[in-house]
C-alpha cells in the first residue's frame, strides 16, 4: 500500500492524500494551497486561465495527475504513475475543497448533504468557478476496489465535517480531516477518537492546526456568548457581528444573544441562503432561527438580488434598521460594510469579528480595509471567537488514546509535537511515495 501526501505535510492547508492498492487509488480532499497560491497568483492577478492547470502543477499547487483534470489531460510522460478512482472530501473549507471545480467530471466526488450546500454558496459567491458534476451524498460506508471508505461525523466550525475509516488490507487507516472538541456537537468527536481507539488503528493521519499557536484551550459557544454579552452590556448599541457565513453554530450563538437581550435578529442576505440551504435539507437549527418573528433579513434598497431563497415577507431596510439599532443585533458580512453608511450607527454601536471574512491573518490587506470602515464611524472592533481545530492538550489526548501502530501528522507546521505523545510519529514530506 502507497500514500502520498500533496500538501498538508509540514504546512497548514491544501490537504491532498493519495492511498493505492493494487492499481486503485483514492483521494481524500483537494484544497487550495494558500501558502503558494497567494505567492504567485492574487484576485488581480489570476494567471493565464487557458492553462491553469499547467501553470499550477509548474508552482506546485496541484499535483501532476493524470486523468484527473477537466480541462488538462496530463501525458504520461509528465504525470504520476497513479490512476484516482474517487475523491472523498472531509468537509467543506476551501483548503479542503477549494479546487473541486478542476477534477474531471467522471470522477465521483464524495461528501456530506452540508458540504454540497456549502459548495452552493461558494459558486454564489464565485469562489468556485465551473460546475461541479458527480457529487454523492455520503451517508454510508463506499466500497471502491480494495478499499472500503466509512464516514464517520465529527465536530468542526463548519456542519457536515467528516472523517474516516479506511478498511485496507494492511489494516484500518482513520484520518481526522479537521476536527473540534468544544462545540456545540462534540460529542461527535469524542466518540470518533473512542471508535478509531477500539478498532484496530493502522494509521492515524491526524491534523495539527494549533500546535503552536498561542491558544492553549478553546471557548465553548456558551463562553464566547457571555464575552460578547459583556461587550454589548456595556457599549448598549447595536451589535455588528461577523461570523463565517457557513458556520451554524455561531450564527445560532448570535441568534440566542439577540433572544436574551430582547433585541430583533437581523442578518444579511449571505446569511439568510445560507441558512435556507440547511433548512432544506433538515436543520433544526437552522428552522428555527428562519421561522422565529424575532429574525428579519435586510437588503439595501437597489442591491442586486444575487441570492437565492431569501423569505422575502420579513425584508427590513437601512432605515428600520437606523430607526431601531440599540435594539438589534445585526449580522454583516464583510461585502456588506458600506450599508454602514445608510445606517448611520451611533454612539454605543460595537462591532465583533468572529471567524468571518477577512481573517487577518491571510488577508491584510481587507482587513485593514474593514477597519478603516470602523473608525470612520467609531465603532469598537472586539475579537471574540474561537478556532474550529482541537487545541494542543485535545490532539495529544487523541493521539494517546488512539494509539495508531503508525501516527502521520498533517495540516500543521510542527508536526513533532506529536512526538510527546507517540513513539510512531512518521514526519511527512510532499509527493514523497511512502510505502506501507
Amino acid at each position: 500500500m502507497k500514500i502520498i501526501f500533496f500538501d498538508g505535510a509540514g504546512e497548514i492547508g491544501g490537504n491532498k492524500i493519495i492511498i493505492e492498492e493494487n492499481g486503485t487509488a483514492i483521494l481524500f480532499d483537494f484544497g487550495k494551497r494558500f501558502s503558494i497560491n497567494s505567492a504567485y497568483f492574487n484576485d488581480s492577478f489570476v494567471g493565464r486561465n487557458w492553462k491553469k492547470v499547467h501553470d499550477r502543477i509548474a508552482i506546485k499547487e496541484l499535483p501532476p495527475l493524470r486523468n484527473f483534470y477537466k480541462e488538462w489531460p496530463m501525458s504520461p510522460k509528465n504525470s504520476i504513475d497513479i490512476d484516482i478512482k474517487a475523491v472523498f472530501f472531509s468537509h467543506a473549507h476551501l483548503d479542503h475543497i477549494g479546487l473541486i471545480d478542476l477534477i474531471d467530471d467522471s470522477l465521483e466526488k464524495y461528501m456530506s448533504n452540508y458540504s454540497k450546500e456549502v459548495l452552493s454558496f461558494f459558486g454564489k459567491k464565485g469562489i468556485i468557478k465551473n460546475n461541479i458534476s458527480n457529487i454523492k451524498i455520503m451517508d454510508k460506508p463506499v466500497k471502491v476496489g480494495p478499499f472500503t471508505v466509512h464516514p464517520i461525523p465529527i465536530d468542526h466550525d463548519i456542519p457536515g465535517a467528516l472523517a474516516f475509516q479506511i478498511e485496507t488490507s494492511k489494516g484500518n487507516i482513520f484520518y481526522t480531516g479537521d476536527i473540534y472538541f468544544h462545540g456545540r456537537t462534540n460529542e461527535k468527536s469524542w466518540n470518533f477518537v473512542k471508535y478509531a481507539k477500539n478498532n484496530n488503528p493502522y494509521i492515524l493521519i491526524t491534523e495539527g492546526t494549533r500546535f503552536g499557536w498561542r491558544f492553549v484551550t478553546s471557548l465553548t459557544e456558551e463562553q464566547l456568548k457571555k464575552q460578547a454579552i459583556s461587550v454589548l452590556e456595556q457599549c448598549n448599541g447595536i451589535l455588528f457581528a461577523n461570523p463565517y457565513e457557513p458556520h451554524i453554530d455561531r450564527i445560532q450563538t448570535f441568534f440566542e444573544i439577540a433572544n436574551e437581550k430582547n433585541k430583533k435578529f437581523v442578518i444579511t442576505l449571505p446569511y439568510a441562503f445560507m441558512l435556507n440551504r440547511y433548512s432544506s435539507i433538515g436543520d433544526t437549527f437552522a428552522k428555527d432561527i428562519l421561522s422565529s418573528p424575532n429574525t428579519l433579513i435586510y437588503k439595501s434598497e437597489g442591491m442586486p438580488n444575487t441570492w437565492e431563497n431569501e423569505t422575502k415577507e420579513t425584508f427590513v431596510d437601512a432605515a428600520y434598521v437606523h430607526k431601531n439599532q440599540k435594539n438589534i443585533v445585526m449580522l454583516l458580512d464583510f461585502m456588506s460594510i458600506p450599508e454602514l453608511i445608510d445606517i448611520k450607527p451611533e454612539k454605543g454601536a460595537l462591532y465583533i469579528h468572529s471567524g468571518g471574512e477577512p481573517l487577518p491573518s491571510i488577508d491584510v490587506e481587507n482587513a485593514k480595509i474593514l477597519l478603516n470602515w470602523l473608525n470612520m464611524f467609531n465603532i469598537p472592533y472586539f475579537n471574540i471567537h474561537s478556532p474550529g481545530h482541537a487545541a494542543q492538550p485535545d490532539l495529544l489526548y487523541m493521539a494517546r488514546e488512539i494509539n495508531p501502530e503508525i501516527l502521520l501528522p498533517i495540516h500543521t507546521q510542527i508536526p513533532e509535537r506529536f512526538e510527546i505523545a507517540s513513539d510512531n510519529v512518521k514526519i511527512l514530506e510532499r509527493g514523497v511515495i511512502y510505502n506501507f
